[in-house]
Order: C-alpha cells, then structure tokens, then sequence
C-alpha cells in the first residue's frame, strides 16, 4: 500500500479497529422440498437462503452461465467473510479483491403467478448479479440492503442458477472511499439473504407514526405502501397489537394504485415496484390508515421499553392477498435547550460508539452475535445510548438494543 497522508493521520484509529471489537437451511437445494424457517405472512413467503453456497476468491469470467461446474469451490454458509484477517497487523489490501458466489435452487411451487425478489441485506462493497445466466445489474454499496426481481426469469421444471460477482476493492465511485473518510469495510456478503415471493399487488413497505404521545389520548397513522398490478375492490385493514393481544383497529378502502411503467422492468408484464419516500407529499403508491385516539397506551422509555406491533392486511372481497408488520413504541424523543427530552424528561445519556467488526471475520457475524453485542451494551455496560458508527447495522442488533 502506498503511503497516503490522509490514511497516515487515521492510522491510530484504524490500528485501534483492527484490533478491537465489542466483544437450518430454509431454501431448497435441489431435490429438496422448501419451507419457510419464520411464519410466512398471508399471501407471501420469506425463504432464507443462507446455505447451499459454493464461493471461490476470483473472478470467474464463465461462472454467470447456468451449466458452469462449480464443484471445485468452497462451500460456505452466509453471513460470509471473503477471507479471514489476522487478528492485528494486516494489510487493507488482503481483503480487497474480486470473488464470485453461486447458488442453486428450484422454484417453490407457491411462487406461481406471483411475483420474486432476491434480498439482499448486506454485501461489501458492489454486486453484480445474475439469474440463470440473465444480468439483473450491479448494486453500488456494501452497507444498505438490496433486492433484484426474478420472475421472468425463473424456470418452474430444473435448477436456477443464482450468481453474485462481489468487488470489495476500494472504489472512487463508492462511498465511503476516495481518501475521505476512513473505514474498514472488509469484504463479502456479509448479511443474510432470503428470496421474497409476494402476490401481483403487494404491501411494498409499512411506516408508522405516533401522534401526539404524550396527550391523554394519542393516535396513530400507519401508511402502507402498494405495489405492483392495478386492481379493483382493494381493502387495507390495520391491527395494533399489545403483549398478543389486539387492542385497536382500521380499515381504508385503495382508491387508486401507481400506474406501472413498463420501461422500470425487464419484462412490461412485471412493472418494478414503487419505492416511495415518506416525505412524498402525493405519493400514489402511499396509503394512510388513522387509528381514532387510543386508550390506556404505555410509552417506551429505556426502563420500560413497551413495544406494540402493527398488522397490516392487503385484501379483496374478504381474501387476504398480502400482510406486513412493523414494531414500534409510543415516544416523543427531542433535544432542548436542557438536554436530550425522553417523553418530557431530561435524561442524560450513557454510551458508546458501535462498529460492526469483529475478530477475524471483519463483518461477517450471525445474528445470534449481533445479538449478544446489544446485551452486552445494555445489561453489562449498562448504556442507554449507541452510536451506530457510521452506517445502517445488521437489523438483529438494532432490533435488540433495548
């Protein structure tokens, strides 16, 4: 590695994190019958993908067509480190390079007439991504999550072929390199990855929003963002649901849906979804759910961390078609000329910076380990606050630190 000033004032740092860290298959192969290893809401089916891969650490020019022999490469289980680091004293360089994974699988037979996505929730740093041997496109970024449509593409009879291209080199072209900021990205597809089938018309994405909490009588807005074919006679019904028990509910009528462009997908009979932003202010994708003031509702605040869950249904004439959830708590959280206000209250904030590398396998780390790291900050170090440093982190930790 060449000498660099900029990288020479961060070595300290970057010595320090090379060093440091807080301390069953679903899919088929195949042959295999597939199930879904979580409850697979109404009308769709999540179906991890996490075993089943073959991964050599190159380039392989031929190894996006279906009849490639890929008997010769490693087999390995995701979340995936490209190579394993020494625990100090290593060269950025020893992880930076171009590798190639496949994976094999046959269709379930619930995904026909309906639609299927490939999710992606982390790969370092861009993905190029193949199914039987059709180029879906790169996604540019190691930290977000990412999905490809695989529909027209799938084949009911035999084998798919799924083929992911992954440069972890340092580029200009992607954040956060370019001698600007200084991280330690390490290399792989180092999240989990599921295949998502969802119906023609589906729930593309749920936001709820809290209102006025801290009044004798909050209220709710939930809004659910449709997608895919236009349809009639559609029906959005919400839940809130406290400790298993339903406690509110609400429906709203779809008076209109987005009208598909055909010149967003590789195929006109399969327009790619919507994806809308919240602050849209007439979104056509968006449909918002009102729940009347609610009673008896309990805040979330760091002692009490009280935690509802919102059902969403996608129906028509009384047949569910799709369903979603999100969950969340009722809190107001601010910061005033005091201190940081929890629900009114000044609280004083205890914490410290998160990074999501650890020993060896820079990034690469299951659930049940970004788990543990979130109770180690909240029970053993007793923090009521964590900086994310500096990027979205793996939803097992973030949905644990409580």
């Amino acid at each position: 590695m060449q000498w660099n000033p900029r990288r020479n004032e961060l070595m300290d740092r970057r010595s320090f994190l090379k060093t440091t860290s807080t301390a069953v298959a679903a899919f088929a192969m195949p042959n295999t019958s597939v199930r879904a290893t979580e409850p697979a809401a109404q009308g769709r089916l999540i179906l991890p993908i996490n075993r089943g891969w073959r991964y050599t650490p190159h380039k392989v020019e031929a190894a996006h067509a279906p009849s490639f022999d890929d008997s010769q490469f490693e087999r390995v289980v995701l979340p995936h480190a490209n190579t394993r680091v020494p625990w100090h004293n290593f060269d950025d360089a020893r992880y930076e390079f171009l590798a190639t994974y496949r994976r094999m699988f046959r269709t379930p037979s619930a995904s026909r007439g309906k639609r299927a996505f490939v999710d992606f929730e982390g790969a370092m740093t861009a993905s190029t991504v193949w199914i039987n041997g059709v180029l879906l496109g790169e996604y540019k970024g190691g930290y977000t999550p990412f999905s490809f449509e695989l529909t027209p593409h799938l084949h009911f009879s035999g084998n798919n072929v799924l083929v992911v291209q992954l440069d972890s080199t340092e580029r200009s072209d992607i954040p956060p390199f370019g001698n600007v900021v200084d991280y330690l990205t390490f290399g792989g597809i180092y999240r989990e990855v599921a295949l998502r089938i969802v119906p023609t018309t589906w729930i593309d994405n749920v936001f709820v929003r809290p209102i006025n909490v801290l009044s004798a009588k909050p209220s709710l807005e939930v809004d659910c963002f449709l997608a895919g074919a236009a349809a009639e006679g559609l029906m959005l019904e919400a839940q809130l649901i406290h400790e298993g028990k339903p406690i509110a509910h609400a429906t709203q009528a779809v008076a209109h849906l987005p009208a598909p462009n055909a010149n967003d997908s590789a195929d006109p009979k399969y327009p790619a979804p919507v994806h809308a932003s919240m602050e849209t202010i007439h979104d056509p994708a968006r449909h918002t759910i009102a729940f009347e003031p609610l009673d008896d509702i309990q805040l979330w605040d760091v002692d009490h961390p009280h935690l509802y869950t919102v059902n969403v249904r996608l129906s028509k004439e009384g047949h569910a078609l799709d369903e979603d959830s999100r969950r969340f708590g009722f809190r107001e959280a601010m910061f005033t000329d005091h201190g940081f206000s929890l629900n009114g209250k000044i609280l004083k904030l205890r914490g410290l910076d998160r990074h999501q590398t650890f020993p060896f396998v820079g990034q690469a780390m299951p659930a049940r380990v970004q788990r543990q790291d979130a109770k180690i900050l909240r029970r053993q170090l007793h923090c009521n606050i964590v900086r994310t440093s500096h990027y979205p982190q793996s939803r097992h930790f973030s949905g644990r630190l409580r």
